[in-house]
């Protein structure tokens, strides 16, 4: 029941004006007082019920400030508002199952609400139905051509929020999705995103894509406010509708999904709704093949989307014979015999003319007449500048500095590159003949590609090298490394050396810099019409390619009696790598860690595809831990049918480890938590509410003993 003091002899405006400008200084009990007495005179203006219960609730009496939002409801039963508020203080409380009613019932007074379509969907979790019957499998993908097509581009939109000026793989995406949208008589395409913070897949604007396309050619400039103006307007996930794919649609990522976070368990929320097939490009497997030039994190996010597209993945698309000859290596251990297709990348002849030679003069990086050769690549360990320098540095010292080029490297600084800046930087005569730019516009690149003597491209691995391509169809030599993918984008005309050979690069080198007409005949030989494969040559290639879908492959089967964990360390694609990502089930689960992954509040499933007979009984360990603070959380074990739950208390920060038992169902067996409200995270930077904490698991049969005797040593370790 609320009460109000007696009225007041000052005005009612006077009144709100007192307590709002208090509310702004953040006087909590200044503005409850100023608030009860405007109510006082007008108790049914339900915004300032709100307002005051925002007060009592800033003012630490939670429980409170629930009565004056629910009056709030009262008075205006159709205002979303208050339902909102309601939500958030529930939540405060720790009744997230309310607070997740009350979000749902403002999504439904005002669904076109932005702001409430992503706060119902953090709550919607707790209103999923808890599940009682049988663990069932995700649907098969549909058979033949597929109904319509939808293409990813939740990492290009994510790279362009940051950049303007796209490296490698964006480039191939926008050539790629360029050409596609363009393409005359297209089948249907649909652009989407994943977000993952909400796990929502949603439709990504065609115009709004188009236009960001145009002006990442049209200039290099971030704070261009016309470029920020279009990348938010693409990039507002709140305000576009969900994704409206239809059943028997094929979903292709065509960049580097493998850093996008949870992407798996968001595609497999998916999948749950819509009938589809998911297809995969690959650029390169450099974190597989060489780790030690990578960060450690994009190992271990590269493993872990590798392994995990075994079990997800229903067709493959590769730049190279030599990628595709990567991937069939490191997927066979994971068993995936997926055959990946080879789609060659495009490269066409960059333009010319007095526009691209004064965007390239515009940089002011050369003097007029100066010239120079071009390396193009992040300035990385794996493109190995360090080695290209000091070729460079033996050339200045044998020749002096007025006979040696100047070499121009475009590019952004990235992981690793120490030992090559830190040579630049301690030899002068080096860097007076060197020159690191980012930022370059396609004009301007266009510019000096077509001022430069030739370029150069060195690199310990690559799928393909599209600097490489790009400078054999504008003619100009490249002179790259005889290795991998580069041996297909430099096959109409590079100019190879043995790989790791500094005195032959430095020879090649010094040749073409001081033969004019060896250098001249080496780039009549270039084969110009096999280097300028256009971006719609190279689309058409993929959308045949996902027009005819292989024919299905058998997936791999759960590996019974493996410890499974659900951390994220691991930096070696394997098969318990690849299950511990996909065991997850639903939307109650947050993101793996290093350690492991924590439940949310309400109910959270595993699922355990075990290939076994049903009826067969079933054993699961489980490692778990409780947060800090303590838990007291229930679970059990759903084979044919659900077994009772039983109920585990954990101290704070405990680790244990529980065995469940069940006869198996018809698609193995499924373990679910509930963890009821949970608890706050204590320290969470994304103020997360956390159920238990699960490390790994294991699924055997009962009579599988080295299994169980391996899970009970480790348990006891």
């Amino acid at each position: 029941m609320l009460s109000f003091p007696p009225a007041t002899a000052e005005s009612p405006d006077t009144l709100l004006a007192s307590g709002d400008a208090a509310r702004e200084a953040r006087r909590w009990a200044e503005a409850e007082r100023a608030y009860r007495d405007y109510l006082a005179h007008r108790p049914l203006h339900w915004q300032i019920h709100v307002q005051l219960g925002h007060a009592v609730k800033e003012g630490g009496d939670v429980e409170a400030a629930l009565v004056h939002y629910r009056h709030a409801a009262q008075l205006a039963p159709d205002a979303a508002d208050p339902q909102l508020q309601l939500g958030h203080a529930l939540r405060l409380a720790g009744r997230g199952g309310e607070a997740a009613a009350c979000m749902a019932r403002a999504l439904a007074l005002a669904p076109a609400d932005p702001l409430l379509r992503r706060e119902a969907a953090l709550f919607r979790h707790r209103l999923d139905p808890v599940p009682d019957g049988p663990a069932l499998p995700l649907p098969a993908a549909p058979d033949g051509p597929p109904t319509a097509l939808a293409f990813d581009v939740t990492d290009l939109l994510d790279y362009v929020k940051d950049a303007r000026t796209p490296t490698g793989i964006q480039r191939v995406q926008m050539g790629l999705l360029g050409a596609i949208l363009e393409a005359p008589g297209r089948p249907g395409v649909t652009l989407v995103a994943y977000d993952p913070s909400v796990w929502r897949w949603w439709q990504v604007e065609e115009a709004a894509f188009r236009r960001t396309l145009a002006l990442v050619r049209a200039g290099a400039a971030e704070d261009d406010p016309q470029w920020r103006a279009a990348v938010a307007a693409l990039v507002a996930a709140d305000l576009r509708p969900d994704a409206p794919l239809a059943p028997g649609t094929t979903l292709a990522s065509l960049g580097n999904a493998w850093g996008v976070e949870d992407y798996f368990r968001g595609l497999r929320l998916l999948r749950r709704q819509v009938a589809l097939r998911y297809v995969a490009f690959l650029h390169d497997c450099v974190p597989l093949v060489m780790p030690e030039h990578c960060l450690e994190l994009t190992s271990r996010l590269y493993s872990r989307w590798f392994a995990a597209l075994s079990l997800a993945a229903d067709g493959l698309l590769a730049n190279s014979r030599a990628t595709a000859a990567d991937v069939a290596r490191f997927a066979a251990p994971l068993g995936l015999g997926l055959p990946a297709r080879v789609v060659p990348l495009a490269a066409e002849a960059p333009a010319t003319g007095p526009a691209a030679a004064a965007a390239a003069d515009r940089l002011g990086i050369l003097r007029p007449g100066e010239p120079c050769v071009l390396f193009v690549a992040t300035v990385e360990s794996r493109k190995n500048h360090l080695m290209v320098f000091r070729a460079w540095l033996d050339l200045i010292r044998r020749h002096g500095p007025a006979a040696v080029p100047r070499l121009v490297c475009i590019g952004r600084p990235g992981w690793r590159s120490e030992a090559a800046l830190d040579l630049l930087a301690r030899a002068p005569d080096l860097r007076r003949r060197v020159t690191l730019v980012s930022g370059v516009s396609d004009l301007a690149m266009a510019g000096l590609t077509a001022r430069c003597l030739f370029t150069v491209y060195n690199s310990f691995h690559e799928g393909w090298g599209l600097p490489v391509s790009e400078s054999l169809a504008a003619g100009r030599l490249c002179v790259v490394p005889a290795h991998g993918g580069l041996l297909e984008s430099g096959a109409p005309g590079a100019v190879f050396f043995p790989p790791g050979d500094l005195p032959a690069l430095v020879a090649v080198l010094e040749r073409l810099i001081a033969d004019p007409a060896h250098r001249a005949a080496l780039e009549a030989r270039i084969d110009r019409a096999a280097a300028c494969r256009s971006w719609p040559e190279a689309a058409a290639e993929v959308l045949a390619a996902l027009s005819s879908p292989p024919p299905p492959v058998p997936r791999p089967t759960f590996p019974a009696g493996l410890r499974i964990p659900l951390a994220t360390g691991a930096t070696t694609a394997t098969p318990a790598l690849a299950w511990g990502e996909a065991v997850r089930e639903g939307r109650g689960w947050w993101w793996a860690e290093a350690w492991g992954c924590w439940t949310q509040d309400g109910v959270a499933t595993l699922h355990l595809p075990a290939a076994v007979p049903p009826g067969t009984p079933m054993r699961a360990v489980l490692d778990l831990r409780a947060p800090p603070g303590g838990l007291a959380f229930r679970l059990r074990a759903r084979g044919a049918a659900a077994e009772p739950w039983r109920r585990l208390d954990l101290a704070g920060d405990a680790a244990c480890t529980a065995v469940l038992q069940a006869p198996a169902g018809p698609y193995g067996l499924a373990v679910d938590f509930d963890s009821g409200d949970g608890v706050r995270l204590s320290g969470d930077e994304a103020k997360r509410v956390v159920g238990v904490g699960v490390v790994a698991v294991m699924a055997c049969r009962e009579d599988d003993l080295p299994a169980r005797l391996s899970a009970l040593e480790h348990a006891e370790g």
